[in-house]
């Protein structure tokens, strides 16, 4: 049996900080409705895995060898080296970790470590592919849960252009890559998909008033808070300044609002400390794919004009609302 590796103490108090903050606010997501069937046959020609807190399941770049299915208690999944890593999600029961690797044959993308006493049921490779080689209806739902999954990173693109170095957002320059490669996916497997254009209330004023060094550490949270609450599946950029764009995959209009305005409120409900105590709080519009259009240039032209109308109305608004003329009021 491998020696276990766990966290260090500050890192999984912090982790588990982050997590109890999410509980307090939001209830434990449910399990994806393609992981169902994977809990049963996981159930059946699985192994099972005990982790303590603290516990590292694997590393970012290690081979992949196992997938492995939440039955109890939490993960975190990490990025970069794990004395100080980014927090990109978490992961709770029913939800399942590990199969990018397995199917695309690649080293681990990211690290996985437990937050609590956790329960997996796990595969090996070999038995893996045999399970899909042999029943078709397991290899359709893994086909399903493989698609909710496309935008991961991977670990080519962990250069340092990729990432803005204040925030630990996405760049602009990967936003360029990025989008296009979104919607050639987008087209090819028929899904739709949400970029919504932020840009964060006042933030000039604050920078004036209170200095650069509130500003940037006003940057820093705002991205943190967002990027917790991200699916693996979403990608969130920094424009410019106190400008950010965020892809919410498989997001049509209908959904679009509501869920940047969950995160709008999730963002501003803690105000930062300091003297005076500040709340974070922005704008958005959002243009949808493909009903705004297939080409980058239509959909910041739409998210654009609705950001537009959201600052007009007062700020601190979001604005996904399909219309015929969304600039015919300018």
């Amino acid at each position: 049996m491998k020696t276990a590796h766990f966290l260090s103490r500050p890192v999984l108090a912090k982790l588990q900080a982050v997590y109890n903050q999410l509980q307090n606010a939001n209830p434990t997501p449910g399990a994806s409705p393609f992981t169902v069937a994977l809990k049963e046959f996981l159930g059946r020609f699985g192994e099972e895995r005990t982790a303590s807190p603290g516990e590292i399941i694997f590393e970012q770049g290690d081979p992949g060898e196992n997938l492995y299915w939440i039955e109890s208690g939490s993960l975190a999944i990490l990025q970069g080296k794990l004395s100080n890593p980014t927090l990109l999600t978490f992961r709770y029961p029913g939800h399942v970790v590990g199969e990018i690797a397995l199917l695309e044959n690649i080293s681990r993308t990211a690290s996985v470590a437990a937050i609590q006493p956790t329960r997996l049921r796990y595969l090996c490779k070999e038995k893996f592919q045999e399970i899909l080689a042999h029943i078709p209806d397991v290899s359709l739902e893994i086909m399903r849960l493989l698609s909710a999954r496309l935008r991961e990173v991977k670990p080519a693109e962990y250069s340092s252009g990729n990432y803005d170095h204040l925030t630990g957002a996405l760049s602009r320059q990967a936003l360029d890559s990025r989008l296009e490669e979104e919607m050639a996916r987008a087209e090819r497997y028929q899904y739709n998909f949400a970029l919504a254009f932020i840009d964060l209330d006042h933030f000039k004023e604050i920078n004036d008033q209170y200095g650069h060094a509130r500003g940037d550490h006003m940057l820093v949270e705002f991205v943190r808070r967002i990027v917790v609450e991200l699916r693996t599946t979403d990608l969130f950029f920094r424009y410019g300044g106190d400008e950010f764009v965020l892809i919410l995959q498989g997001v049509n209009s209908e959904r679009g609002p509501a869920l940047v305005q969950r995160l709008m409120d999730l963002a501003r409900l803690t105000p930062l400390p300091g003297d005076p105590p500040l709340f974070l709080s922005f704008s958005a519009g959002i243009a949808y794919y493909p009903e705004d259009g297939q080409t980058s240039e239509c959909l910041f032209k739409a998210a654009d004009q609705r950001l537009y109308q959201a600052k007009k109305s007062g700020r601190n608004t979001v604005n996904g609302n399909l219309t015929v003329n969304d600039f015919a009021s300018q």
